[in-house]
């Protein structure tokens, strides 16, 4: 029996549609295995280009806390009173320079470390320090009778301020300067710059203030 596709309206079609074969019968499917294989191919370009360039691809790797930097501070020792008598009082800070010792001296006496601690700096200002070679009456440095023989310096620290500055007050920046720098500063100048005319306290060491001192409390020489 023939069929004849022109006996049936419509029936080319339907033939058609009976015989297609190939992708295009089934689109959606044909969609579904295409994207496998593009994530496949995609994946294997990477890897290639990854080892043509030596890089071997890794994992998330966990290396511990990030470092944490420490900061220990200077630590000094400044003379504040402490019922009129020399106290010591440990301060920390960012240098053991000279200039910033005194400046830690003034500082801590208007604002004291501890209750019960004052200054007789606070009508005062430091206002600079500089270190000069020490030297015998006639000009010639002076070794004294150090045993490593070295040459010692004096520490001329300037002030301003109204009025006369008060022993203790003096003793306070000697024995500050010498507790932390007896073995490089042999003794310690005071002069106050202005208002008026300047004026020099004179060399000093804290030896002569050691009647200032709290009970108990060892001066520097």
């Amino acid at each position: 029996m023939r069929t004849d596709p022109a006996a049936f309206p419509g029936g080319a079609g339907l033939v058609a549609s009976r015989v297609r074969t190939g992708p295009a019968a089934f689109p959606a499917r044909a969609a579904r295995t295409r994207r496998p294989a593009l994530a496949l191919a995609r994946l294997l370009a990477v890897l290639l280009v990854l080892g043509g360039c030596g890089i071997s691809p890794t994992g998330v790797q966990d290396h511990g806390r990030p470092p944490v930097i420490s900061y220990s501070p200077t630590w000094v020792t400044v003379y504040l009173l402490k019922d009129g008598r020399l106290e010591p009082a440990r301060i920390p800070v960012d240098s053991d320079s000279a200039k910033n010792i005194v400046d830690t001296l003034f500082r801590a006496g208007r604002q004291p470390p501890e209750p019960g601690l004052t200054s007789a700096l606070n009508d005062f200002s430091h206002y600079d320090t500089k270190t000069t070679r020490y030297t015998d009456s006639a000009g010639n440095p002076d070794k004294r009778s150090d045993p490593d023989d070295s040459l010692g310096y004096r520490l001329n620290v300037i002030i301003t301020g109204d009025g006369e500055i008060s022993q203790a007050g003096l003793a306070q920046i000697t024995c500050t300067i010498r507790q932390n720098k007896q073995e490089s500063i042999w003794s310690v100048e005071v002069t106050r710059l202005f208002p008026g005319t300047p004026k020099s306290m004179g060399d000093r060491t804290c030896f002569e203030y050691r009647g200032l001192a709290a009970p108990g409390v060892r001066l520097p020489p």
